[in-house]
């Protein structure tokens, strides 16, 4: 056996805030419900409904019983709601799943997201919510249960007010700062990843032993085992090609669909029925909810 190995960056799929502020939520999975204050309708309108992102969640919910629900404005410092006060508040997202923070209602008061008890959570492969949001005023409010559930279509990325390709919250996290990474060719800490590719493998752009990359092989004729860094805020797909040689562009999926997101670096597959005597394989890293 003769394997290659590349490794593909994530496939961005932008959209900032400012550039469509269109609700994230599916329409036909909208609902949340409570026993005190009823059905709660994320989608809201299309203009101003639930905004589910990477890094922290913006728009409204609607509540035919409580009225409109804020989830947030944006936060203080461009990536995460600090909660610490009437100005900077509003609900979190790890970029794992978990969601954290303060949610207001005029009508209904604060509504928080906790990970102790409630446990709420969108799942990075279907977009399903779970879990529980708690109102002093209202109780519990399940994000999923028999009858109905929420579900987002995408992670909104946040604005890229620069325009240099790289989402303004992931920037902010890493730099406080708008200036000092850059999209093309800009690699900050000279790994041989640009900022970009770093932002599309969430690793670290100014480590450069924090690499998205193939770290092991093992070849066990009729299967093959790959194994690669990866990140729990990634996708991956394994993809392979016996005609690397011949200028072939196609990458077929090995037969693994999406991957992750892993508990734990590095990840590992194993691809059975391998007969060809060479093959070229690569890994993606994925923006969960992109394709």
């Amino acid at each position: 056996m003769n394997p290659r190995f590349i490794l593909c960056g994530a496939i961005l799929a932008l959209c900032g805030l400012t550039a469509c502020g269109a609700s994230t939520i599916d329409s036909l999975h909208p609902y949340a419900y409570g026993a005190n204050i009823g059905w709660i309708n994320a989608l809201g309108d299309t203009a101003h409904g639930a905004v589910i992102g990477q890094y922290y969640c913006t728009g409204y919910v609607w509540s035919a019983n409580g009225g409109w629900i804020g989830l947030g404005n944006g936060p203080a410092n461009g990536w995460r709601y600090g909660n610490a006060d009437a100005a900077d508040w509003g609900v979190n997202h790890d970029g794992e799943g978990r969601l954290t923070g303060q949610a207001y209602g005029a009508n209904v008061g604060w509504l928080t997201f906790e990970q102790t008890h409630g446990q709420p959570r969108v799942d990075l492969r279907t977009g399903n919510f779970s879990g529980y949001a708690w109102g002093a005023n209202v109780g519990w409010i399940s994000l999923s249960n028999v009858q109905a559930f929420v579900r987002t279509t995408r992670l909104d990325p946040g604005p890229d007010t620069d325009g240099d390709g790289v989402p303004d919250p992931w920037e902010y996290r890493h730099t406080n700062d708008l200036t000092v990474l850059d999209g093309g060719s800009h690699d900050a800490d000279g790994d041989g990843a640009t900022d970009s590719n770093e932002y599309g493998a969430d690793t670290d752009p100014f480590y450069d032993g924090s690499l998205f990359e193939i770290v092991g092989f093992a070849a066990r004729n009729p299967s093959n085992t790959v194994l690669w860094t990866s990140r729990p805020t990634r996708l991956y797909r394994v993809e392979a090609t016996n005609t690397l040689a011949k200028g072939s562009t196609g990458w077929p999926d090995v037969g693994g669909g999406l991957i992750g997101p892993p508990p734990s670096s590095p990840t590992e597959m194993t691809v059975g029925d391998v007969t060809q005597p060479s093959r070229d394989y690569r890994v993606r890293a994925i923006l969960p909810l992109s394709e």
